[in-house]
Parts: C-alpha cells; structure tokens; sequence
C-alpha cells in the first residue's frame, strides 16, 4: 500500500476568489436530510492542495495544478478549481503541519459550478486511507 510520505510543503497558494467561494460553500452548506447514498460521513473543509493528473498507476503525467479541498472523508474528495482539467486519475499532495500525504483518486464527476469548477473522486485502493487527515483539528 502507498502511503504518506516526505515532500516539500506546497509553495503555491489559490486565488482569494478560489478560497472565497470555496469558505462561502463549505459554511452554507446544509445538512443532507435524505437516505445517505454515502457509506462515510464528509467533513467540511477548506484546504488548498497541488493536483496532478495521473496515468494508470498513479505516476503523474502533467504539471500540477492548485485546488482546493471542500469536503473529504476516508476515501474520497471534493475539490474545486479555476481551470478546466479533464484527468479521470488524479494524484492529490495534502500539506499540513504534521502529516504530508500523495493519495491517487478516480475522478467520479466533474461540473461547473458558479464561476469555477467542482470534482468528486474517490482515493484509489491502493492508497491508504485519510482518516488522519479528516480527523486533524490543526487542518
């Protein structure tokens, strides 16, 4: 299984319009009141992270491009992002203060939304699970 390992902290920040927007989703959102098609519970979350596009095995094959993570749970993620980016595998470089993770995920959507663009991917199986990350509270 691959798993967190030792790379610079990202060096590039989103625009303030990214970041805005994405805060501006993250605290209006409302509580899902249906049958829940998920098995794990999201959390909310406003992160910017690096996101290369990925072949097969999950070698990045093009430059990376900012995003910024809107809700995650143990094996998946919301991203939302300036630029159109058309990849169906994905590799995502989380930097926090206490962990540096490189997760490979499966692009599942992606659409419009408002002046910018929102995917959901699922974290490949080979990767492992996120479940330190979501339940950091210094995120």
């Amino acid at each position: 299984m691959r798993s967190a390992s030792a790379t610079p902290a990202l060096s590039h920040q989103p625009s303030a319009a990214l970041v805005a927007f994405a805060k501006r989703q993250v605290s209006q959102a409302e509580l899902y009141t249906g049958s829940e098609r998920r098995g794990e519970f999201r959390h909310l979350l406003v992160k910017a992270v690096h996101v290369y596009p990925a072949d097969e095995r999950f070698s990045p094959v093009g430059p990376p491009q900012i995003m910024v993570i809107r809700d995650i749970s143990a094996r998946g993620l919301g991203l939302v992002y300036e630029d159109l980016f058309n990849s169906q595998l994905i590799l995502v470089r989380i930097s926090l203060p206490s962990l540096e993770a490189i997760l490979g995920a499966k692009v599942h959507w992606n659409r419009p939304v408002g002046p910018f663009y929102h995917i959901g991917c699922e974290i490949d199986a080979q990767f492992d699970s996120i479940d330190s990350l979501i339940n950091c509270k210094r995120c």
